[in-house]
């Protein structure tokens, strides 16, 4: 199937692994930025109001933390879909932020946000993430007549919803990631829209088990998510991948991409690990 005549799009979500935390010089040597042909727009780049795509993905398009730019495993997922396939243009649509849970009662970053379908629990509308997401999707479409074709979700996040931070949250992370999942499959008009994300590393001081389980036990029930067990992932810090793990995640989304039939391309040669 060819893919060169269409918008071919992917949007992306989630808290700070897929927000971005590994420093922009530890990039694998064959990934250079600006990334060609790769259309951005994030919650971080200029006019994304407006639905405004940035040409090439640049350094300056990244999460900024301490003053320098830093990426997350998604940018992989998006170099090899330009890379080891023949799509000749991707458009990215993204909104991450780091440290959000999904309950209301779990983390809320820096400014109290979350990815809560019950926006009316919020204390302002403004502090929903969902919202922040459809409304960064519908500027896009809209900015472009309406011609981006979405083809797939990329999202990593469970660790503001973890127990020593709320109970409440771990315990039905379950029923709060099935209802963000099917909101944004409404938001694109596709109730089977495919979903590639990854577990929290055991590593992780923010690990909770009974959030892993809830979201091993969707992916199982939906045969359209698919799930890479990322458990044993290195981290360089207490709660994020190192480059290493953000590599691997990112080249084994992007196989999972091309065994979930979403792109034609070969597979890259890769460890097995589980996929659910």
């Amino acid at each position: 199937m060819a893919h060169n005549e269409e918008k071919f799009t992917i949007i992306s979500a989630g808290q700070s692994n897929i927000d971005g935390r590994v420093p922009v010089p530890q990039l694998p040597n064959y990934l250079t930025l600006p990334l060609g042909h790769c259309y951005y727009c994030s919650n971080h780049t200029p006019d994304h109001e407006k639905g405004v795509f940035q040409d090439q993905l640049k350094v300056s398009d990244l999460t900024v933390k301490d003053g320098s730019s830093r990426w997350g495993f998604d940018l992989v997922t998006y170099y090899w879909l330009l890379h080891n396939t023949d799509l000749k243009d991707l458009y990215v649509i993204k909104c991450a932020e780091g440290g959000t849970s999904i309950a209301p009662s779990g983390e809320g970053g820096v400014d109290d946000s979350h990815w809560s379908t019950h926006i009316d629990q919020l204390k302002d509308p403004r502090h929903s993430l969902l919202l922040q997401f459809k409304q960064l999707i519908e500027s896009c479409q809209a900015a472009q007549n309406n011609q981006l074709v979405i083809k797939a979700m990329l999202w990593h996040q469970g660790e503001g919803d973890r127990a020593d931070f709320s109970s409440s949250a771990a315990a039905n992370y379950y029923d709060n990631l099935k209802a963000v999942f099917a909101y944004c499959r409404r938001i694109v008009g596709n109730p089977q829209l495919p979903i590639f994300c990854g577990t929290v590393s055991h590593h992780s001081d923010q690990f909770d088990s009974q959030v892993e389980a809830g979201v091993i036990r969707l992916a199982t029930e939906d045969p359209h998510i698919y799930l890479v067990d990322m458990q044993s992932g290195t981290l360089l810090d207490q709660f994020h991948f190192d480059a290493k793990s953000a590599e691997f995640f990112g080249s084994q989304i992007f196989n999972a991409m091309v065994a979930a039939k979403v792109i034609e391309g070969e597979q890259l040669a890769l460890p097995t690990v589980k996929i659910y």
